[in-house]
C-alpha cells in the first residue's frame, strides 16, 4: 500500500465514453435543432427528453457538425459510475485533452495516502482552475447525464458552467429534468433549454428519413398517417420503418398506428423481431444483458462463433444497433429497444441458471480486456462476490490513488462483510476510501475487520496503525490517536520512512498539545529526515505546518507567516496546486494572513481553498479557516453570509459526528449574538458549548483550534459585554499564569486583551493602561493584531488613551487598532462579496477577476499580484486581458474607473 504506482493496467479510461456514438452516412441533418444551438450565447445547453426522441443522435450530429468547422469539441457518456468527482474530472480533462494542459495526475511511486489525488476532489479543483484560464471557445458535450446522482457532482457540473466565457458551452442531455440550480442562470439568458418537442421530426424530415432508409416515397396519405401516429417520434419512425421492410402494403400496417407511446414502441419491436430468423432473434435476446458488446464477447460468453455476422446483420436490418467506438467493434442497442430484448429475455427457460452463467463469462472476459469496472458489475450480477472482490482488490488501491473514492466505498458497499474480511487488502483501500469520504462509522467498521485478522497478515501491520491514526485524527479522536502515535513511535524499526514520519509527526502533535515543544521539534527533525528523500510531500506539509503552529501558539505570527507562505509556494512550484497538502497550508496561512490583519490576502485565500480544506483537512484546521472565513464576512459587512458559514460548519459537525466543529460554530455564533446585544441567546450558546461531553477527552490536551476561543473565553465575553467583568478578575489571572507555563504565548495575549478589560470595567482604568500596554509591546513585533481586535469589547476607551500617551508602543499599530475595533467590530475596510461565493455576476466579471480588480485599485503591481495569489505573473496578465476586455477598458487605470463607476468596486 505504502510503495504502489498508479499503473495504467489499473486505471486505464475507457475510450468508448470519449466519442459520440458513430453515426450513419445517411441520417437525417437537423439544420433547426443544430443552428438554434450555434445562435444562442448559453453557457449551458440542456436538452431533455425521454428515450426515443433521438437526443443522443441530435447531440452527435451538432458534434460532428461543429467539429467539422473546426470548433474545439469534447464528449462525454455518463455512466452511473461516474457519481464520483474524481472519477469525473478525470474524464473531463480527457475529453477536452486538446486545450487543456495535461491533468496533473501525478503517476509516481508514493504512498497511497501522500499521493497528489488522494481526494476525491483534487482534480477537480485542477480542472475548474485550468477552465479558468481557458481562453478559446469550445463545446463540451455530457451525454446520458440522467445517470447523476450525487450532490457533490451537480455541485462541480454547477461550478464548471459558472466559470465559462463568451463562447464556452457546456451541452447536457438527460433523460429527465436535472437537480442543477438552474434559476440564476434562466433569469441571465445563460441556459438554452430543449425539450422533446424541439427533437420531433418534422414531416418533412420523416418523408427524408423514410426515403434515405426505405428508397421509397410514400403516398401522401401514408406519410401524413406516419406523422400523426409517431408525431415525430425518432424511435417510433425507426421502428415503423423496420418493419415496412419488405411490406408489400405499407399502408396496412401504418392503419395500427395510435400515437407515440412505450406500447407503439413494443408492438413494432415485436412485429420486427418475430420476422427475424430464429438464430438471430435469440441473440439479440441474449446480447440485450450487456450495456455494450463487441463480437469477441459475445463468442465467448455465449460459446458460439457467428457474432460478427449477427451484429453485422442486425446492423444491416437498421434494429437499433448503435456503434460507440471510431473502430467499429463495440455496439450497444437503444434503450428502449434493449428494454423490449430484455422483457424476452425473461421469458426464456432457465434463464436464471444461463444469466449466472453469462455474467460470470463476461466478468473473466472484460477483466482480460482490461475493463475493470464492467467486469466487476457482472460479477456481482452473477452471484459470484468471491470474484468481484478479487477483481476489487486489484484496482481499489489505484483507484484511491487517483481520486475514485465513491467507486471504492460502493465496492465495499456491495459485498458481504465475510468477504471483505477475507480480503485484507481491499478493505485497507476501502478505509482510506471511507476516511477520505468522512464516512467514520463505515471506517472504523473495516478497522475492526484487519484488526481482527491483522496477525494473519503480519505486512499489513503497518496500513493499520497508519489507518487507526488517521481515523483518529479525521474522526476528532485526536487524544486517543497521538497516544497510539506516542506508544508506537519508538517501535517502528522495520516501518518504511513514510510510516515513520507520519507517526512522528502525531507524536510531534501530542507534544504541541501538551506544551512540550521542544521534544515536538526533535519529532518533526526526525520526521522531515524521512520524508524529503521520498518527496512524501503530503506527510512533509503537516510537518512543516506543525512547526508553523508552535510558532503561533507562540504568538511570532511573523515567523509562522513566512514559514506557512514558504510551505504553499513551495507545494503550488512543484505542480500541487489543488491537493490535500496545498489544503494544509493553505488553511494555516490563512490563519497567519488573517491575525496579522492581511484580510485581503487571507480572503483570496479563503475563497480558492475553503471547499478543498473541508474536505481534506483536520477539524483543528476546519475550526480556524470557518472561523475566520466568518469573521471576514461579518467584517465586510456580509453579517447573514457570515452566519450561513458557521451554521455550514455545524452541520459539518453534525453530519460527521464531531461535535467539536458544532462547538466551534456555536462558538462564532456566541460572538454574534453578543455584538447584536442578544444576551438570551449568548447563554444558551454557552450552555451548550460547554458540555463536559465535547471536552472530556481533551482535559490532558490543548486543541490547537480551541487556543484562543473556548468555552472559558466566550463565557468571559459575556461578562465583559454584560457589566460582570469584574467578577472574572480571578479566573483571568489564574487562566493566564497556566497559558505561560505552557508556553501559549498567544492565548496569554488575548487573555490578557481581556483581563484589561475586565479591569476597565472594575474602574481599574490606571491597571487596565499599563496592563494592555506592556501586552500591545510585547505583541507588535511579533506580528499579533486580530487576536486584540476581534475582542474590543471594552478596549476602545483603552486604545485611544494610549494613542495620545504610549511611549512604547507604535501610534500607528494603535489606531490600526482603534479603526478595526471600531463600530461593534465592522470594519472600516470596504464592502466586497462573499468569499463564500464562488463566482459572482457584477459586471460579468468572476470572482478572481474581481479580487484582482481590487488589488489594483490598491494599487498593487503584477509582480504583488503573483505573490498574493500563488500564480504566475503571465496568468495574472491573462486575467487583466479578460478584465479589460469585460469592462470595455485598454488599461489599468480604465478600469478601475470604470469598475468605480459602476459600482463594482
Amino acid at each position: 500500500m505504502y510503495t504502489n504506482t498508479v499503473s495504467g493496467q489499473v486505471v486505464r479510461q475507457n475510450p468508448l465514453k470519449l466519442q459520440p456514438p458513430r453515426s450513419r452516412n445517411d441520417l437525417v441533418p437537423r439544420d433547426v435543432f443544430c443552428r438554434r444551438v450555434e445562435e444562442s450565447r448559453a453557457n449551458l445547453v440542456l436538452v431533455t427528453a425521454p428515450a426515443g426522441y433521438g437526443k443522443s443522435t441530435a447531440l452527435s450530429l451538432l458534434f460532428r457538425h461543429l467539429e467539422e468547422q473546426g470548433h474545439i469539441v469534447g464528449w462525454l457518456t455518463i455512466e452511473p459510475s461516474d457519481n464520483d468527482v474524481g472519477r469525473l474530472a478525470q474524464y473531463l480533462w480527457l475529453s477536452l485533452g486538446s486545450v487543456l494542459p495535461d491533468s496533473g495526475v501525478k503517476l509516481v511511486e508514493t504512498p497511497l495516502l501522500d499521493t497528489a489525488s488522494a481526494t476525491a476532489n483534487g482534480l477537480a479543483y485542477e480542472l475548474l482552475d485550468a477552465l479558468a484560464m481557458l481562453e478559446a471557445p469550445f463545446s463540451l458535450f455530457i451525454d446520458e447525464f440522467e445517470h447523476i446522482t450525487s450532490p457533490d457532482v451537480m455541485t462541480f457540473i454547477t461550478d464548471l458552467v459558472a466559470g465559462l466565457n463568451e463562447g464556452q458551452r457546456v451541452i447536457l442531455g438527460s433523460r429527465h429534468k436535472t437537480m442543477l440550480p438552474l434559476g440564476r442562470m434562466r433569469v441571465q439568458g445563460k441556459l438554452l433549454e430543449m425539450e422533446a418537442s424541439e427533437l420531433r421530426f418534422s414531416t418533412e424530415e420523416t418523408r427524408s428519413y423514410i426515403l434515405s432508409r426505405l428508397k421509397i416515397e410514400l403516398l401522401p396519405a401514408d406519410l401524413a398517417k406516419l406523422q400523426e401516429g409517431t408525431d415525430g417520434w425518432a424511435a417510433a419512425l425507426q421502428l415503423t420503418t423496420a418493419a415496412l421492410m419488405g411490406q408489400a402494403n405499407p399502408s396496412l400496417l401504418l392503419q395500427g398506428l395510435s400515437g407515440p407511446s412505450r406500447g407503439l414502441a413494443d408492438y413494432l419491436a415485436e412485429d420486427v423481431l418475430s420476422r427475424l430468423p430464429e438464430r438471430q432473434r435469440f441473440f439479440l435476446i441474449q446480447s440485450s444483458m450487456f450495456e455494450s458488446f463487441c463480437p469477441d464477447m459475445c463468442n465467448v460468453v455465449f460459446e458460439c462463433a457467428d457474432s460478427a455476422e449477427l451484429i453485422a446483420q442486425t446492423e444491416r436490418d437498421n434494429l437499433f444497433l448503435q456503434i460507440i467506438d471510431a473502430d467499429g467493434q463495440w455496439y450497444r442497442y437503444h434503450p428502449l429497444f434493449r428494454d423490449f430484448l430484455q422483457s424476452q429475455l425473461a421469458n426464456i427457460r432457465n434463464v436464471e441458471e444461463l444469466l449466472k452463467q453469462w455474467h460470470l463469462r463476461s466478468a473473466k472476459w472484460l477483466d482480460q480486456a482490461r475493463r475493470g469496472i464492467q467486469a466487476i458489475e457482472h460479477a456481482l450480477a452473477a452471484g459470484a462476490p468471491e470474484l468481484a472482490a478479487e477483481l476489487m482488490a486489484a484496482r481499489a488501491a489505484d483507484f484511491v490513488h487517483t481520486g475514485q473514492l465513491r467507486v471504492v466505498s460502493q465496492w465495499i458497499e456491495s459485498l458481504p462483510d465475510a468477504v471483505v474480511k477475507q480480503n485484507l487488502p481491499l478493505a485497507i483501500a476501502g478505509a482510506y476510501s471511507m476516511v477520505f469520504l468522512h464516512k467514520y462509522k463505515e471506517a472504523g467498521r473495516l478497522l475492526a475487520f484487519l484488526k481482527s485478522e491483522i496477525d494473519n497478515s503480519p505486512q499489513h501491520k503497518h496500513d493499520l496503525l497508519v489507518l487507526e491514526i488517521m481515523l483518529g485524527a479525521w474522526s476528532d479522536h485526536l487524544p486517543e490517536a497521538v497516544k497510539t502515535a506516542a506508544n508506537e513511535v519508538e517501535n517502528l524499526t522495520d516501518a518504511p520512512p513514510y510510516v515513520v514520519g507520519l507517526i512522528r509527526n502525531a507524536a510531534a502533535y501530542h507534544a504541541i498539545a501538551i506544551g512540550d515543544y521542544f521534544t515536538a521539534h526533535q519529532h518533526l527533525v526526525i520526521a522531515k529526515r524521512l520524508l524529503e528523500p521520498i518527496n512524501a510531500i503530503h506527510a512533509l506539509s503537516y510537518s512543516q505546518c506543525f512547526e508553523g503552529v508552535i510558532d503561533m501558539l507562540q504568538g511570532n505570527v511573523i515567523q509562522a507567516n513566512a514559514r506557512f507562505n514558504a510551505t504553499l509556494t513551495n507545494i503550488i512550484g512543484a505542480g500541487y496546486r489543488f491537493t490535500n497538502s496545498t489544503a494544509v497550508a493553505a488553511a494555516h496561512l490563512i490563519e497567519a494572513l488573517y491575525e496579522s490583519n492581511d484580510l485581503d490576502s487571507a480572503e483570496i485565500l479563503v475563497s480558492d481553498y475553503l471547499p478543498l480544506i473541508r474536505d481534506c483537512c483536520l477539524p483543528d484546521d476546519l475550526i480556524t479557516t470557518y472561523r475566520i472565513a466568518a469573521r471576514i464576512l461579518f467584517i465586510r459587512g456580509k453579517q447573514s453570509e457570515a452566519l450561513e458559514t458557521l451554521d455550514y460548519l455545524q452541520d459539518m459537525g453534525d453530519l460527521r459526528g464531531i461535535p467539536r466543529l458544532a462547538a466551534a460554530a456555536r462558538q462564532g455564533k456566541l460572538r454574534l449574538a453578543l455584538r447584536a446585544g442578544d444576551f438570551a441567546a449568548a447563554n444558551r450558546l454557552l450552555t451548550l458549548i460547554s458540555s463536559n461531553d465535547i471536552w472530556d477527552q481533551w482535559k490532558e490536551l490543548s486543541p490547537y483550534g480551541d487556543d484562543i476561543d473556548d468555552p472559558f473565553i466566550a463565557r468571559t465575553r459575556i461578562a465583559l459585554v454584560s457589566g460582570t467583568g469584574p467578577s472574572m478578575l480571578s479566573e483571568l489571572q489564574d487562566a493566564i499564569r497556566l497559558a505561560e507555563a505552557s508556553n501559549r504565548t498567544r492565548r496569554s495575549m488575548r487573555l490578557r486583551c481581556l483581563l484589561a478589560q475586565a479591569l476597565e470595567s472594575a474602574r481599574r482604568r490606571p491597571q487596565a493602561l499599563d496592563l494592555l500596554e506592556k501586552t500591545l509591546a510585547l505583541a507588535h513585533p511579533k506580528g499579533l493584531f486580530r487576536v486584540f481586535a476581534d475582542d474590543s469589547w471594552l478596549l476602545a476607551p483603552l486604545l485611544e488613551t494610549l494613542e495620545l500617551r504610549s511611549q512604547i508602543v507604535p501610534r500607528a499599530y494603535i489606531t490600526e487598532l482603534i479603526k478595526a475595533s471600531a463600530a461593534n467590530n465592522v470594519a472600516y475596510l470596504p464592502s466586497t462579496p462573499s468569499a463564500m461565493i464562488g463566482r459572482t455576476e457584477e459586471g460579468g466579471l468572476s470572482q478572481r477577476e474581481l479580487q484582482i480588480l481590487r488589488l489594483v485599485a490598491e494599487g498593487s503591481s503584477n509582480k504583488e499580484l503573483s505573490r498574493k495569489l500563488f500564480v504566475s505573473e503571465n496568468t495574472v496578465e491573462t486575467h487583466l486581458r479578460r478584465i479589460y476586455s469585460k469592462l470595455g477598458t485598454k488599461n489599468r487605470t480604465q478600469a478601475v474607473s470604470k469598475a468605480r463607476d459602476k459600482g463594482i468596486i
